[in-house]
């Protein structure tokens, strides 16, 4: 039981480590910006009420366009979130009950 839980852990461990590192690197690509691209990229959000009506239906009513500022990165860095997410994300359903 002991041998199986060591190898466990071990595996555990490098996963960690694997994760750190791409997190590191990734942090450093978006603060040196390499490859040459730049750091920050912007997108327009469309923002829509999601109004809950009778008889589970919904209605939507436009709010104002919103432009996000996202970080070319695998993850979130500088209290941004990627721009492969902000790019997927375009529309925002608030929900009013």
């Amino acid at each position: 039981m002991t041998k199986r839980r060591s190898v466990l852990l071990r595996i555990l461990a490098c996963v960690l480590a694997t994760v750190a590192l791409l997190y590191g690197l990734d942090y450093l690509s978006a603060r040196l910006g390499v490859p040459a691209r730049p750091r920050f990229s912007s997108y327009t959000i469309y923002r829509f009420y999601k109004i809950n009506e009778k008889f589970n239906k919904y209605s939507f009513e436009p709010m104002s366009i919103a432009q996000e500022q996202c970080v070319n990165a695998l993850f979130p860095h500088f209290g941004s979130r990627p721009c492969w997410y902000v790019q997927r994300h375009t529309m925002q359903a608030i929900d009013v009950n």
